[in-house]
This record gives C-alpha cells, sequence and structure tokens, in this order.
C-alpha cells in the first residue's frame, strides 16, 4: 500500500484499445470509465486522468505515465473478453510497472467480474475489483489515501503468493449514473454521423443491468438487478449534451434500454415537452414491447413520434426449441415476427442480431434461423441484420454447458487475451459457419446504402 498522499492524488484510468471486427464502424466514448470517475471526483476524493486506447496510440502511453505518475494513487485498467483488450492491457501495465514509482495496478471491468480469481493471480495485477466499479473504485482509493487495509474495499481481491486479501462482496446494483465528467474527455471525438440515428451522434448509459435471463448473455452477472436514471435527470443530461456540443443525435449504450417501459414513455413524453429534437437509437428486448401491450401502453407510438430511429433487438433464434430451451428467452419465433413487423409498422428501423452454434443446436434448427432472417428482411424499412457464432463467455450457464461438451477454456488471463468471439471457439462449429454468419450480416454504413459483413 502507498499510506498516506500529501500531494493531490490522482488516479489514472484506463480503456486498453479493443480491436473488433472489420465491420464494426467506430469505437465510442468509455462510459465504465467516466462511471468511475464520476464518485471519485464528486467526492472529493481525488483528480482522474483518463487514457483512452482507441483514441490514443499506445506510443503515447510512456509519455502520459511521465506527466502523471508521479501523483497517481493508483492505475485502474478496465478489461473485457475477446477483443484482444486484455492483451493490450497487459502490455500497457507492464510498462507501467517498469517504473519505480508504479502505484498499484488495479484490474476491473467485464472479464474480472466473472474470472477474478484468475485474473488476480496475474504478475502484473496487484488487485482486482469484482462487480460495480461506482463503488469499489472510490473505496479503495480513499483506503489507499488513509492507509486504510484494503479487505475494508467490497469486491476487493488480491493474491500475492500464498497471501490473499479479499473485501466484502460488492452489490452488483448501483445508481450513481449521468452527470458524467465530460471534461475528462475530448467529447468532440466521440461524435460521429451515423446513418441510422443522425450526423451528429453521441453515445450514452442511462442504466445497468437487465433482468432477463439469456442464458449466453453476460448481462447475468449483474444477478438481474437493474438501475437506471430517472427520465427528467436523462432529459437534462441531454439537453446539457446538446447545447455543449451542438449534438443532433443519441444512441443508448444500455443493455436493454426498455426494462422499465414506463420511465420510456415518461422520456418520450418530457422530451416533448421540453422540445429536445434529438434523433436516438436503442437496445430492446421482444418481451419490452410484449409487456408493454399487456400494460396499456402506446410504447412503439411513443418512441416513434419522438425521434426513435432504431432498435437494436437480439432475437437469438429462429427455432423455438432453441428460444426456450438454450436460450431461453421466453418469446417464440412467432412473437420475434410480430414485434418486428411492430415496429416497421412505426416506421422505426430494427436492427435484429441473431446466434448460430449453440451446443447441441442441430443443422435444422440453424436453417430455422436463416429463415427466419429472409421473414424479417423483408420488412420496410428494411432491418439491418447480424448473425454472431456462439462464444462461450464465462460466467454464463452455457459456458458450463459449452465446457461439458468440449469446449476448451483458456486457464490464464494471457490465454484469454486474443480470445475472438467471432470465430469458431468450439468445436462443433466451423469457419464455414463463420463465413456464412458473415455473409448474412448486414449494415447501413450510408444514407440509403446498406453492406455486409467485410
Amino acid at each position: 500500500m502507498t499510506g498516506l498522499l500529501t500531494s493531490r492524488p490522482l488516479v489514472i484510468l484506463v480503456y486498453p484499445q479493443v480491436e473488433h471486427e472489420k465491420d464494426y464502424l467506430y469505437h465510442w466514448m468509455p462510459f465504465s470509465l467516466l462511471t468511475l470517475a464520476k464518485p471519485l471526483l464528486d467526492d472529493d476524493l481525488a483528480e482522474v486522468v483518463i487514457f483512452d486506447g482507441n483514441q490514443r496510440p499506445v506510443s503515447q502511453w510512456p509519455g502520459f505515465l511521465d506527466e502523471h505518475l508521479d501523483r497517481a494513487c493508483c492505475i485502474g485498467i478496465s478489461i473485457m473478453t475477446g477483443g484482444a483488450q486484455i492483451r493490450h492491457a497487459l502490455d500497457m501495465a507492464a510498462v507501467a510497472r517498469e517504473r519505480s514509482s508504479c502505484p498499484p495496478l488495479v484490474f476491473g471491468g467485464p472479464h474480472v467480474n466473472v474470472l477474478a480469481e484468475q485474473t488476480a493471480r496475474h504478475p502484473l495485477v496487484d488487485v482486482v475489483l469484482e462487480g460495480p466499479g461506482q463503488t469499489s473504485m472510490p473505496a479503495f482509493v480513499d483506503a489507499e489515501l488513509h492507509g486504510r487495509g484494503w479487505d475494508s474495499v467490497p469486491g476487493l481481491l488480491s493474491i500475492d503468493g500464498n497471501r490473499t486479501i479479499r473485501g466484502p462482496v460488492n452489490p452488483p446494483r448501483t445508481g450513481n449514473l449521468g452527470a458524467y465528467p465530460w471534461h475528462l474527455l475530448t467529447v468532440a471525438d466521440y461524435i460521429r454521423d451515423d446513418p441510422t440515428v443522425a450526423p451528429r451522434t453521441l453515445n450514452f448509459v442511462s442504466s445497468q443491468g437487465c433482468v432477463y435471463k439469456c442464458q449466453f448473455c453476460y448481462e447475468l452477472t449483474y444477478q438481474r438487478k437493474y438501475s437506471a436514471m430517472e427520465a427528467g435527470a436523462l432529459i437534462d443530461d441531454l439537453e446539457d449534451l446538446t447545447a455543449r456540443f451542438d449534438i443532433s443525435g443519441v444512441k443508448f449504450y444500455d443493455a436493454d434500454w426498455f426494462v422499465n417501459v414506463r420511465r420510456a414513455v415518461e422520456f418520450c413524453r418530457i422530451k416533448a415537452e421540453r422540445g429536445v429534437g434529438l434523433s436516438w437509437a436503442a437496445s430492446i428486448n421482444p418481451n419490452d414491447v410484449l409487456r408493454a401491450r399487456k400494460q396499456k401502453l402506446d410504447l412503439l407510438p411513443a418512441i416513434s413520434e419522438s425521434g426513435c430511429r432504431r432498435l437494436l433487438m437480439g432475437i437469438e433464434s429462429g427455432s423455438d426449441r432453441v428460444l426456450a430451451e438454450v436460450v431461453r428467452k421466453d418469446i417464440t419465433r412467432a412473437h420475434a415476427l410480430d414485434v418486428a413487423a411492430d415496429i416497421a409498422a412505426h416506421g422505426i428501423m430494427g436492427a435484429y442480431t441473431f446466434i448460430v452454434g449453440f451446443p447441441d443446436e442441430t443443422l435444422d434448427e440453424i436453417e430455422e434461423t436463416y429463415s427466419l432472417i429472409e421473414q424479417i428482411s423483408t420488412l420496410e424499412p428494411r432491418p439491418e441484420t447480424r448473425v454472431h457464432l456462439f462464444g462461450p463467455f464465462p460466467g454464463t450457464p452455457l459456458f458450463e454447458q459449452a465446457l461439458a461438451r468440449g469446449f476448451s477454456a483458456p486457464t490464464t488471463l494471457e490465454a484469454w487475451a486474443d480470445f475472438d468471439y467471432y470465430d469458431s471457439q468450439t468445436p462443433w462449429t466451423s469457419a464455414e459457419m463463420v463465413a456464412r454468419a458473415r455473409s448474412h450480416t448486414r449494415l447501413v454504413k450510408a444514407p440509403g446504402a446498406a453492406a455486409g459483413a467485410a
């Protein structure tokens, strides 16, 4: 531990580069770091600087350390499974560790949340923080600055040889969202011309967690807990962003923006009352639409009238058996078609994702998925479609099923570094399945145009 610091402390937060597949259009703002920085600044615990590896070349990392390391009480590094982010994180951690003044290297993020002990055993990792960082990172910084034991920090795990330090459980729910510290980033660098939303579109995260139980999904690690900004506070933030950065659209990157369908309707009402003219897009579960119907809420008319241009929906499969027994999506193929048709009828572009190669999925069931894609693709406005190959994600029920059926999972942090969920990872899938999945991917990349995967 560093003990009590006498100068103004600093926290360095790092989002290592992510190597997405070729048809991924661009990288968005690292909200995971903003959510960590917010409580640190709000509680006046420390100053914060951010290094976004998707915006800055790694060659700038040594100079960044030269500028900030003397005041740093820790370096927080966020990692997710896949996209080579772990590899870039370890490379950056190695550079920092070479400095004699290197403070604790603290790893967090999605990968840590499911493989905390394996991550903590890596020699470049001093500490992992499992669970919502909004809770654990301020507690860790406070412990560092005041000489308190690490075992007081929620979600903390540190393994050094035979010595293990473990903090209390970090609950999965958090409400510390919104009013993000935009000054830590050059926001203009993240504004995109998104042909499915608006010419000056910015991403935004207004909630955390998901209530559904899709068996392949990482969101299950939040134990189906859900936290979200209130509709009025969300509109406040969007008005502020519009005034400061002249945005014309917002793309919500919540796991499911519509978990609370009444919040969604309220958002539309307040947006209209205040005259906020932003176009927008968000993720939705088919069950959200079905629930809104049962509650007699005019959800799709409300969001269409409020400027919603695109809805991203995971349908996953065209097979009723796979949907019910494997994915546990709680919908049928008929439900999916019905909801997709309703979205199109309200003039909203649907963007539908599918997965092939589930454990024990038959070839006939895969064909059912492709036939559903063909049906949905006849809708107007013509939807985007994207087909993924099943990739076993640690921490999910289907990960355990994949292991039982012959999947060989990486056993070290380095081995996970180059795990690519866009390629075949299981013995029952193949490169041919990857190629076919890519051939059924249709993304709108320019106004009035469409393109498949590269």
